[in-house]
């Protein structure tokens, strides 16, 4: 009995030992990605979307890449364009859009920053349209979701 204490006593100590080594600070705060859009677009007028992109208090100069994809609701994602974006300075990107029809857009930011992706999304709403407009657009959004795409790309007429 005395030789198994003799070696686990020593071995339990070795491993405590190496678990209770300082950790090094290996927790990185989670990269934020905020949109800012203007309240009021008409159609084909140019604006600037911009994104802030923070970490904990630190604005982001260093991002990887920003980018910005926008697409009308009613056409679907798949017909999105996907714009580069310039850095501005104080941790915001910024690139310059026209909506050329009224509708519902979306506007998702592509952030790849300090080894994090983010990837938000904000609507916007170009041209006057009623809230009964744009509530039956973002109905028939959903009801695509539900029973659209089955994963078959082609269409069966």
């Amino acid at each position: 009995m005395k030789k198994v204490l003799l070696v686990v006593v020593p071995f339990s100590l070795l491993l405590v030992g190496c678990t209770s080594a300082p950790e090094e600070e290996t927790s990185l705060e989670i990269v934020e990605v905020e949109i800012t859009l203007p309240e009021k677009v008409k159609e084909e007028e140019k604006v600037a979307v911009r994104t802030l992109v923070t970490q904990g208090e630190e604005k982001v100069e260093d991002a990887k890449e920003v980018q910005i994809e926008i697409w009308n609701v009613e056409e679907g994602k798949e017909n999105s364009e996907l714009l580069d974006a310039e850095h501005v300075g104080d941790g915001v990107y910024e690139v310059k859009h026209s909506f050329e029809e009224k509708g519902v857009y979306r506007v998702q930011s592509h952030v790849t920053a300090r080894d994090m992706h983010v990837m938000p999304t904000k609507q916007l709403v170009v041209g006057d349209m009623s809230q009964e407009e744009i509530d039956a657009i973002l109905e028939s959004e959903v009801e695509e979701e539900e029973h659209g795409d089955s994963g078959d790309s082609g269409h069966h007429h």
